[in-house]
Parts: structure tokens; sequence; C-alpha cells
């Protein structure tokens, strides 16, 4: 339940008229202050100057609001340059797709759990598609290949996400330093492994990863 002090109620005025738009902008406003818990309709209505109701009008269930607000986010995906060559291009796609789902606290979470189905959204896939095409990978491959790489990116994400907010646990060199930190010499791969990882930021350790899957796919 969403309590007085979770919403911002805007300042009285002439009140704007309500539209599937002016739902979509004020939920992207309550998804980066709050999160996905910051999704109710109450919420979103007291934003409006409103009452819940009133935007069933426009918007079905908390369904159909959760891909109107990840297809919007999806719009904002900055496209590559053109004149690289097409894997150049996939991998800074699926970067710039990380970005934006890393502008909107939760998103990444939200995707998990609501999968994207709006235009927008098919416009990317479609996008990584013809670029996979271009790259040479197989069409029964490209589908579950962009499938994993999408959820690789959107996981990744997510797990920013919680270190961000302090609600979730350590890096992953983190872990592998705990896991080696009683005998290093028993795991020498792990322990390689965490090193490597030290020096990539989060955005080139999953720049990285991408590229990795990529020659397999290609391979």
């Amino acid at each position: 339940m969403t309590s007085n002090s979770d919403v911002r109620p805007r300042q009285r005025g002439p009140k704007a008229l309500l539209s599937r738009q002016a739902i979509v902008l004020a939920a992207l406003e309550a998804l980066r202050e709050g999160g996905p818990a910051a999704l109710t309709m109450r919420g979103l209505a007291a934003r409006l100057d409103t009452g819940p109701a009133s935007l069933y009008a426009w918007v079905r269930n908390q369904r159909e609001l959760h891909v109107l607000v990840l297809d919007a986010i999806a719009s904002e995906v900055e496209l590559p340059d053109e004149s690289d060559p097409p894997d150049r291009q996939l991998v800074q796609l699926l970067l710039n797709y990380a970005l934006r789902l890393f502008a909107y606290r939760g998103a990444a979470q939200l995707a998990l759990a609501a999968q994207p189905t709006g235009p927008a959204h098919l416009d990317l896939l479609e996008r990584c598609l013809g670029l996979l095409e271009r790259i040479g990978v197989p069409q029964r491959q490209a589908a579950p290949g962009l499938d994993t790489l999408i959820l690789l990116v959107t996981a990744t994400i997510a797990e920013q996400d919680t270190r961000e907010t302090g609600e979730g646990p350590e890096t992953i060199p983190d872990f592998y330093d705990a896991a080696i930190a009683a005998d290093p010499n028993r795991r020498p791969r792990i322990a390689a492994g965490a090193a490597l990882l030290r020096t990539l930021d989060g955005n080139e350790r999953l720049g990285e990863s991408i590229r990795t899957f990529l020659r397999g796919l290609t391979g």
C-alpha cells in the first residue's frame, strides 16, 4: 500500500488533460525516484491529481502499464553509427540499451518480471536480429542467441541496480576474493578471473561478455 509520503502531489494550478502519454511520463518519473514499487495506480493518480479509476480509461491493468513504461525506455535507446561494422554496432546497441535501463531505478528488474512487448522494444529486437544476420549468424541460432543476449544485458543491469541501492550483494570479483582468501593456491583459475574482472568497470565487463558470446555464435 502506498502512503501519502510515497507520492508527490502536483502543484495546484490548471489541471492537465489526462492521457496515456501523461500517465507514462508520470510512471517514468515514479520509477526513476522509487523503483518498480512506486508504479501503483494510486501513486500515479496522486502525481496526476486525479483518481485511480480515471487511469483505467487509458491503461487496462498493471501489466499494460509496465509494458508501456518499458517501451518508453526502449524508445530512448540511441542507435549506433551505421558506418561501423555490424558486430560493433550490435555491441554498442546493446550497451546503449543497458544505459537506458540503468537510468531508471529498477527498470531491469521490471523487464525481467514483465516481458517487454511494445513496438519500440520490438523494433530494437528487429534491429538486433538484422545485425546478427549481417554478422553471419544462422537464422535458427539468431533468435535464441538474441534472447540470451537481452537476458545477459537485463540481468547485469539488475545486478548493478541492487548494488547501487545497497540492497544487493557485492560484485562478482568480491565473491571471488572471498572464495580464494582462505587458500588462493587451491583455486588458481578463480584467482586469475578475479584479477581480470578487477581491471574492468561494469560497462566494460558487460561489453566483453557480449563480445565473448558473439564469438561463440559466429565461431
